[in-house]
């Protein structure tokens, strides 16, 4: 089945056009000795998981002009390439993880881009006014925010989105629902006295309509993406050496490219995450 709106080709393109921004970003940080980053940055600009949703989100940013983007995903370096496209301001948060300022900022600030903040924020309660932003997308995380935290980041963006405007969502999404619990919490930190720790959810249809179905924001498109070969289980569940999964990480963006697909159900492949778009009601 093809990709609704987004061809095969577009789609593709979109994503590594962001891999090539990646190199730029992190040949500029070597330049001025942000080696680590650097490294980082250009090794690997774009994860597997990561390739198709965010080729949508580029396609979708592109139709708007002249926009206020509020960036609440991870990672950060698609937000970096829609400040660098034009975009009015783009603002990137994170609730904790200090690589907003130690290395997206830095980054943002050896491009010199005027138009790119980041900050501490809790999607549950963001620090924005009303009706502000034309874009607003999260990318693999409102699924680690426990209990209802995922419905209400979303009632958030409603919130701070203008009339009109669009917030993107991807989200886990599997055929039966299930609740992740792990060792360590979402940003690798371990468990204080080694119990197990809430993760993430992954969602199914049912669920998907549940939590985060927002009155005032229609969804005007739901994309089921996944894998034709299963290589998922074996990049997640930490199987590969060491050595053997650094140097899979550059490419991620290739396997993503032949092994990934979009479609509208899940009668085929194996289903690994939910796109949804909204658009705020006027």
């Amino acid at each position: 089945m093809p990709e609704p709106n987004l061809s095969f080709v577009d789609s593709r393109f979109r994503a590594f056009k962001l891999c090539a921004f990646g190199i730029k970003v992190g040949l500029a940080l070597g330049a001025k000795g942000h080696i680590a980053n650097a490294l980082k940055t250009t090794i690997y600009p774009l994860g597997y998981w990561r390739f198709l949703p965010i080729a949508y989100l580029m396609h979708y940013a592109a139709q708007i002009e002249d926009c206020r983007i509020l960036d609440v995903a991870s990672p950060k370096l698609v937000s970096l390439y829609l400040a660098s496209r034009g975009a009015t301001d783009v603002q990137a948060t994170d609730l904790d993880d200090k690589t907003v300022f130690s290395r997206w900022k830095v980054a943002a600030d050896t491009l010199k881009l005027r138009n790119y903040s980041v900050s501490f924020q809790d999607a549950r309660q963001l620090q924005f006014p009303d009706n502000h932003f034309d874009l607003v997308y999260s990318i693999s995380v409102i699924e680690h925010i426990p209990e209802e935290g995922d419905t209400d980041a979303l009632r958030e963006f409603r919130r701070v989105l203008k009339p009109g405007g669009i917030a993107i969502v991807e989200v886990p999404f599997r055929r039966k629902a299930e609740t992740i619990y792990r060792p360590y919490s979402s940003k690798g930190e371990p468990s204080p006295d080694g119990k197990p720790l809430f993760y993430e959810r992954y969602y199914d249809s049912r669920s998907l309509n549940q939590r985060l179905s927002i009155h005032g924001m229609a969804i005007e498109k739901c994309l089921l993406l996944g894998e034709w070969l299963p290589l998922d289980p074996w990049i997640a569940a930490r199987r590969l050496p060491r050595l053997l999964r650094a140097a899979v990480l550059p490419f991620e963006p290739l396997l993503a490219a032949v092994n990934y697909w979009a479609h509208v159900d899940d009668q085929s492949g194996r289903p690994l995450a939910a796109l949804l778009v909204y658009r705020k009601s006027d």
